[in-house]
């Protein structure tokens, strides 16, 4: 019988897998990792393409300081910048540049592409549909 632990191990471990697989299609044609693509989406569904970094974080999953990390060469590759905050200089925006829009137009159906690639590889497509419905983010990870 599984324990809760072998539980998260195995999902952490599934996690793996599939960010390798598809992390590995989309930095040969884009230059992105999965986890930069999970931002960059997070970005162009903000108003104005523009979000805080503590907002993105959260969005994310991930600390402050990770998602500066991650924005680092993002932003020196000109798919991200820094914007003042109008109502607080202090809190600078991250911004979806016009080059990011681009890439992110490109680099979405290589993904959607390698998902279903990846994702058939471990589960049929009644699983698949399971497991959507069991990890749906939206209902079960919501703080």
């Amino acid at each position: 019988m599984k324990t809760e632990l072998s539980l998260v191990l195995d999902l952490a471990l599934a996690r793996t897998l599939v960010t390798r697989d598809v992390d590995n299609t989309l930095g040969a044609h884009h230059g992105l990792g999965l986890n930069d693509l999970a931002l960059l989406i997070e970005l162009r569904s903000a108003p104005q393409g523009r979000m805080r970094r503590v907002e993105l974080a959260g969005r994310l999953g991930v600390t402050t300081s990770g998602v500066a990390r991650q924005l680092g060469p993002l932003e020196r590759r000109g798919i991200v910048a820094r914007e003042s905050n109008p109502a607080d200089a202090r809190l600078a925006l991250v911004v979806l540049t016009e080059a990011g829009e681009r890439l992110l137009g490109q680099a979405l159906p290589t993904a959607e592409d390698d998902a279903e690639r990846v994702l058939a590889k471990h589960w049929s497509a009644a699983e698949r549909q399971r497991l959507g419905k069991l990890l749906g983010a939206d209902q079960c990870f919501a703080s």
